[in-house]
């Protein structure tokens, strides 16, 4: 049986070593993986930047970048607001109800 009035035990120590995280020296790396030199990259950080590259994608500044696909996204928009008005107009307005009936009254004449 111990006593521990003027002994404490001493408290455990970790082998705890500090990563430093250098933003540049990330970027760069990942352009340098980009263009195809020797990066010091991981192998699945390659990858994730090979496929970032075939997808169009780039992160510039921490953001995640499409690269040329504005036309893409301009036609996807119209084709979107065109089939927006379609749907509006044939089931909002009046517009399918009178063109039936005009085609029904000229076919039984």
């Amino acid at each position: 049986m111990g006593f521990f009035m003027f002994h404490r035990p001493e408290m455990p120590k970790f082998n705890y070593i500090p990563r430093y995280y250098n933003p540049e020296k990330e970027a760069l790396e990942k352009k340098k993986a980009a263009m195809g030199l020797d990066s010091e990259l991981s192998d699945s950080e390659k990858l994730r930047v090979k496929m970032r590259k075939g997808w169009g994608r780039s992160i510039d500044d921490g953001k995640m970048v499409n690269k040329g696909n504005s036309f893409k996204m301009l036609r996807y928009s119209i084709i979107f607001g065109i089939s927006a008005f379609m749907i509006y107009i044939i089931f909002f307005t009046p517009f399918v109800e009178n063109f039936v009936t005009m085609f029904l009254k000229m076919g039984g004449k």
